[in-house]
C-alpha cells in the first residue's frame, strides 16, 4: 500500500472517529447534562429520569424505544408542579379570596348561598378536609359567571402575593426542578399534560401564565369539571336542547353553579382514556390522590413507563413535614420512584423567595367578614354586652327573622333599613354636651390657628361655662352656636373641614372622662351592633341633628358611607360666586366649593327625622336606634313599617358611675318606651362596658362653680 491510500485510509478513520464521537455526545451525554441546573448533581431520581429518558428515545434500542407520538407525560399540578403549602391547593385560596373580596358582588346569588359560602371560606383553616362537597361550593360560588371572567379573575388571584412566603406571588409557586423537567421532556419529544385536581379553566390560567407555559398547550390541561351553558339555558336540562349562535350573536357560556366531577382519584384516570386516549409514560404526583393516575402509566404499559411521587419532607425551604424514610418506603413498594425535596432540588424557588416567619392563617378580618352570624357566639359577636341581655336579644332574634329566607320574615337586603341617631345613641353626649358643641367650643377658644371676635369668644365663654358645670346645652342672646359653627368654619373646603373633624375627634381629650379622646368616645355596645347589621345586610343610616359634615367625619371609620348620613346641612358654595344667585352662577374649572354660612338647617328633630328619611332614604326603615325625644317619631316609622313589622330601640343613659346618668329622667324615658312599645337599652345593666375598662368617669371641671351658673341655665 503506498502513502497516498496509507493517508486516505488514515483520514477515513479519523472522519469515522469523529462522527460516531458526536453521535455519542449528542445521544449519550446531551441528557447527563439535563436535570442539573435546579437539582442536587447526585440526585438519585434526577439520575434515573436521565437515564429513562435516554433509553427510550434511543432508535438504536427497540426493545425500550418508544415512538414520539407515545411519549405521553401527566403530571399532577398542586404539590407536584406547584407549590401547596400556602397553606393549601390554589382553587382553595382563590375562592377563600373571592369570598371575602369578591362575592358581594355577584347579583346572580341569593343572600342565602352568600352567607354559606362565606362561611365555608371561614372555616377553611390548615386542619379542614378537601373533597367533592367543597369543590360544589367553589361552583356554585362562581354561578354566572363566563369562562372568560372566571379566567380573568384566576389570573388576577395568582398575581397576589402568598402570605407563607417572603416575595412570592401564587404564580411564583411553580418548583424550579420541576420546571426544569418539563422543559427537559418537551425537548426530548415528550408531550406534557397537567391532569389537577383544581378547576379546568382556574389551571388553564395557571399553566398559561407560569414558566411552563411554553410546554403545555390549552388542550392539554384536564381539571375538575363544572357544568357550563349557554347564558339564559341554565336551567335546560340537556345541551341538545338549544344551539350556539342561533339568534347569529356569541353566546356566553356561563358556569351554571352545577357540578360534574372531581378530578381525584379515579377520575384522574378515567379523564386521561377520555381526553388523551391512551396511556401515559410517566406520570408526576405527590398524593394519594395521584396514584390512580400513575398506576395507570405502570399497569400493563406496551412501553416502559415510570411514576414519580414527590415528597413534601423541606421545612426549611418550605413547609413540608412528611416524613422522608417512611414516605420513600411506602410509595418505593408500590412502585413508584420517590423524589426528596430536601435532598433532590438544590433550589426550590428563585433565590428572591424565602419561607415566611408564618404560614398563612385566615385573618381576624377575613373571618369576621365570612362569618354569616349564626349560631350567635355572642362573646365574639357582642363582647361589651351582658350576654344575658334581654334586648341584645330581641334583636338577634329580629335580625334572624329578616334574614331567614325559608322563613315568613324574610326581607330583601334592599329593605332591610336600619336607622340611628348619633349623640347618645351611638356616641357620647356628655363629654360634657353634644359633639359639634365641643368642636365649636375647641375652634374659637382652644385653637391657636383660628382668630375668634370677642363676640364669638364672649357667647362661646358662656356655653362653656354651663357645659363644664352642669352638662347642659347653652344659648347665649348674643350668638347662637349654628352662628358659631357657620363663622367658625366658613371658607373651608368639605375636606378640609372633614379633616379638621377627624383631627380635632383623635387629638382632643373628652372632657369629663380619663383615657378617651372624642374620637374614641362611642358606644362600644353599639358600635357591635352596626358591625353586625352590616354582616346581615342591613343598610345602616345615621340621622342627626348634628351638622351633616360632621357626621360624615366622625362615623366614616365604622365603614358608613358619606351618602348614608341625613343630618342639618352646612352650606356649600362656589368660591367665585359672591353674591350671585347659585342658580344663575356657572363656576369655573378652578374654583372650588366651600362651606358657607349661614347653617340651613333640616328639621332632623322629632317628626323632621322621619320626614328626612322619607326625603333622603325613600324608603321606610325596619330597625331604629334613639336616646331621646327627638327620636320619638324616628322609632315609631320604624315600628310601622309596611313589609315587616319594625323594631324601635331607646338607649336610656341610666349609668351614673361610668357615665353622667340622670336616674329622673331615665325614668321617664323607661316609661315612655313601654307605653310605645319600644325595646329598651339600659346602659347600667345591658352593657359590660361602655368606652372600654381603660376609660375613667372623672367629673365636670365646673361642677362646683358658684350657684350663679346654675340658676341662668
Amino acid at each position: 500500500m503506498n502513502n497516498s491510500k496509507r493517508l486516505t485510509t488514515f483520514l477515513r478513520v479519523v472522519l469515522i472517529m469523529l462522527v460516531f464521537a458526536a453521535f455519542t455526545v449528542t445521544v449519550y451525554a446531551s441528557p447527563e447534562e439535563a436535570l442539573t441546573e435546579n437539582w442536587f448533581p447526585g440526585s438519585p431520581a434526577a439520575k434515573s429520569l436521565r437515564d429513562y429518558v435516554t433509553k427510550v428515545t434511543n432508535e438504536d434500542d427497540p426493545e425500550n424505544f418508544i415512538p414520539a407520538k407515545d411519549r405521553i407525560a401527566v403530571f399532577d399540578m398542586d404539590g407536584t408542579l406547584t407549590c401547596e403549602t400556602f397553606f393549601t391547593y390554589y382553587d382553595t385560596m382563590m375562592f377563600i379570596d373571592y369570598c371575602n373580596n369578591q362575592l358581594d358582588d355577584n347579583d346572580r346569588l341569593s343572600e342565602k348561598d352568600k352567607k354559606e359560602l362565606k362561611q365555608v371560606a371561614a372555616e377553611i383553616t390548615p386542619d379542614y378536609k378537601a373533597g367533592e362537597e367543597l369543590a360544589r361550593n367553589f361552583a356554585r360560588a362562581y354561578k354566572g359567571m363566563t369562562v372568560d371572567e372566571l379566567y380573568d379573575y384566576a389570573v388576577e388571584f395568582v398575581r397576589k402575593e402568598t402570605s407563607s412566603f417572603e416575595n412570592m406571588r401564587y404564580i411564583d409557586g411553580f418548583y424550579l426542578p420541576m420546571v426544569e423537567l418539563v422543559k427537559y421532556l418537551y425537548e426530548n419529544d415528550f408531550t406534557i399534560y397537567v391532569v389537577s385536581g383544581t378547576e379546568r379553566t382556574t389551571t388553564r390560567a395557571i399553566v398559561a401564565n407560569s414558566p411552563i407555559k411554553d410546554y403545555v398547550t390549552p388542550n392539554h390541561v384536564i381539571g375538575t369539571e363544572f357544568e357550563i351553558k349557554l347564558e339564559g339555558h341554565e336551567d335546560t336540562p340537556s345541551n341538545m336542547d338549544y344551539k350556539y349562535g342561533e339568534d347569529g350573536q356569541d353566546d356566553k357560556l356561563v358556569i351554571t353553579g352545577g357540578f360534574i366531577q372531581k378530578n381525584l382519584n379515579a377520575n384522574k384516570t378515567i379523564y386521561i382514556e377520555r381526553e388523551i386516549g391512551q396511556r401515559p409514560v410517566l406520570a408526576f404526583g405527590n398524593s394519594g390522590s395521584d396514584t390512580s393516575m400513575m398506576n395507570y402509566a405502570l399497569i400493563d404499559n406496551q412501553y416502559p413507563s415510570e411514576a414519580y411521587m414527590i415528597i413534601a419532607d423541606d421545612d426549611e425551604r418550605e413547609w413540608g413535614t412528611q416524613n422522608w424514610e417512611e414516605k420513600s418506603k411506602e410509595n418505593s413498594e408500590k412502585g413508584y420512584i420517590p423524589v426528596s425535596m430536601k435532598n433532590d432540588f438544590e433550589r426550590i424557588y428563585p433565590e428572591k423567595i424565602s419561607k415566611a416567619a408564618a404560614q398563612y392563617q385566615p385573618s381576624d378580618e377575613d373571618t369576621a367578614r365570612a362569618s354569616d352570624g349564626e349560631p350567635i357566639d355572642y362573646s365574639e359577636t357582642f363582647p361589651s354586652w351582658d350576654p344575658d341581655s334581654k334586648p341584645l336579644k330581641e334583636l338577634v332574634a329580629f335580625v334572624t327573622d329578616c334574614t331567614d329566607e325559608s322563613g315568613s320574615g324574610y326581607l330583601e337586603p334592599a329593605d332591610r333599613i336600619a336607622t340611628f341617631d348619633m349623640d347618645g345613641t351611638i356616641l357620647c353626649e356628655k363629654a360634657p354636651v353634644y359633639i359639634d358643641y365641643c368642636l365649636t367650643m375647641y375652634r374659637v377658644l382652644d385653637d391657636p390657628d383660628y382668630k375668634a371676635t370677642k363676640e364669638e369668644r364672649d357667647a362661646m365663654n358662656e356655653i362653656r361655662d354651663h357645659a363644664y358645670s352642669a352638662g347642659e346645652t347653652f344659648h347665649p342672646e348674643s350668638l347662637t352656636k349654628d352662628d358659631l359653627v357657620a363663622s367658625a368654619f366658613a371658607g373651608m373646603t368639605p375636606e378640609e373641614f372633614r379633616s379638621y373633624v377627624v383631627n380635632f375627634a383623635d387629638s382632643v381629650d373628652a372632657v369629663g372622662f380619663e383615657g378617651m379622646t372624642y374620637g374614641e368616645s362611642f358606644y362600644k355596645p353599639m358600635t357591635e351592633v352596626i358591625a353586625y347589621l352590616k354582616a346581615n345586610d342591613f343598610d345602616v343610616w345615621m340621622v342627626s341633628a348634628c351638622e351633616r359634615e360632621v357626621v360624615r367625619s366622625l362615623v366614616e371609620r365604622f365603614g358608613i358611607p358619606y351618602d348614608h348620613v341625613v343630618a342639618t346641612d352646612v352650606p356649600y358654595v362656589a368660591s367665585g360666586k359672591g353674591d350671585e344667585k347659585a342658580d344663575e352662577y356657572n363656576m369655573g374649572k378652578d374654583e372650588e366649593i366651600l362651606l358657607g354660612m349661614p347653617l340651613d338647617p333640616v328639621e332632623c328633630g322629632k317628626s323632621g327625622k322621619s320626614a328626612a328619611i322619607a326625603r333622603e332614604i325613600g324608603k321606610q326603615p325596619v330597625l331604629a336606634f334613639g336616646n331621646s325625644s327627638g327620636d320619638y317619631s324616628m322609632l315609631n316609622y320604624a315600628e310601622g313599617n309596611k313589609k315587616h313589622e319594625g323594631m324601635g330601640f331607646f338607649i336610656v343613659c341610666d349609668d351614673t358611675e361610668r357615665e353622667y346618668g340622670n336616674s329622673e329622667k331615665a325614668s321617664e324615658y323607661y316609661d315612655e318606651a313601654e307605653k310605645q312599645g319600644w325595646t329598651a337599652i339600659s346602659m347600667a345593666n345591658d352593657w359590660k362596658t361602655i368606652y372600654g375598662d381603660n376609660v375613667k368617669k372623672t367629673g365636670l371641671p365646673l361642677a362646683d362653680k358658684d350657684e350663679e351658673l346654675d340658676e341662668a341655665a
